[in-house]
């Protein structure tokens, strides 16, 4: 008889803890409200140490800001070699508003260092956007 009460508290506890805590509501992620779809890659530009970043963005539908916020570009080694902000006067943000934007940056490395970038994308309005980042495989600037 002792056991059974014992097994009822915990059972009780264990309920009472769920219904103030919900796991499900919890465990949700909420889909974005302006981004589709999107992806970013880097690879070997034309020159010695030129390596470009390319993303695109695919929204769900026409936006007054989509582009890249921000594009952080790593070495191998973890160490940050530089961060580009977006705007329009560096491609990084569409100039205007659209539903679906790409752009290359391109970005002068150390020929032979390896590189990867964060890139930080973007859609919405002026002041309510949704962002997401992707993170690029690794590339070897030309010698």
């Amino acid at each position: 008889m002792k056991m059974m009460k014992k097994i009822s508290f915990v059972l009780a506890a264990v309920l009472s803890i769920l219904l103030v805590c919900p796991i499900g509501a919890q465990a949700q992620t909420r889909s974005s409200q302006y981004l589709g779809t999107y992806a970013a890659s880097i690879s070997q530009g034309d020159t010695s140490g030129e390596i470009v970043v390319n993303f695109s963005i695919l929204a769900e539908k026409s936006l007054p800001k989509i582009g890249a916020l921000k594009i952080d570009i790593y070495r191998t080694s973890g160490d940050r070699a530089v961060t580009i902000w977006g705007s329009t006067s560096n491609g990084l943000l569409s100039p205007k508003s659209s539903i679906r934007y790409s752009y290359s940056y391109t970005y002068k490395g150390i020929p032979t260092v390896s590189y990867y970038a964060v890139v930080t994308v973007c859609a919405g309005t002026s002041t309510s956007y949704d962002t997401r980042t992707v993170k690029t495989s690794v590339v070897q600037a030309p010698k």
